[in-house]
């Protein structure tokens, strides 16, 4: 289901990213939108849709409990930007993983840090975001003021084993620097 909250006017459309064909640009219409999923492959579809029309750097910053999916959805975008999907998996340990198709894709994790210095300076998050690619950040409330040019806050909600609540909002402004008081 289509949930619309900041359009209460508006009806709710039943439909997931399957069936429909939630693509980039419905998204690119709405400042927010929310879509649920009932399967793994539904979310993936949802970001592969997502990152298929890309022509230029576009963040994703991605939110959810363990669990959730954000790195299937982070598959696939992988595949809408032409990169093999199993070439992708969490980068935990490894914090980015970089990965070659149409446009760079970074994949970012953020789990295991916690201090805001290491994230914008020791990861080199700011000149990951000066590059011409697409970033995939898990984890991404850990900076919630990232200066983003053009991307999206994506939060992944747990309903029951299968069932996703996907919201996308548009995040196309800039915001301070992190690092600095």
């Amino acid at each position: 289901m289509i949930d619309e909250p900041h359009h209460p006017g508006r009806r709710h459309e039943d439909r997931s990213p399957g069936e429909a064909g939630i693509t980039f640009f419905d998204v690119l219409a709405e400042t927010m939108r929310t879509v649920t999923t009932t399967s793994p492959e539904e979310t993936f579809q949802l970001g592969r849709e997502l990152a298929a029309p890309l022509q230029t750097a576009t963040v994703f910053l991605l939110e959810g409990d363990l669990g959730t999916g954000k790195t299937i959805f982070t598959k696939g975008i992988a595949a809408g930007l032409g990169i093999d999907p199993r070439e992708v998996t969490s980068p935990t340990f490894t914090l980015v993983a970089e990965h070659q198709g149409r446009l760079k894709l970074y994949h970012i994790d953020l789990y295991r840090l916690d201090d805001l210095r290491d994230i914008w300076d020791h990861l080199g998050l700011h000149e990951l975001l000066d590059e011409e690619a697409v970033l995939a950040i898990e984890w991404a409330e850990k900076v919630p003021d990232l200066p983003v040019r053009r991307g999206y806050r994506v939060r992944l909600r747990w309903i029951d084993e299968t069932t996703r609540e996907i919201t996308i909002q548009s995040v196309n402004e800039s915001h301070r620097d992190p690092s600095r008081p």
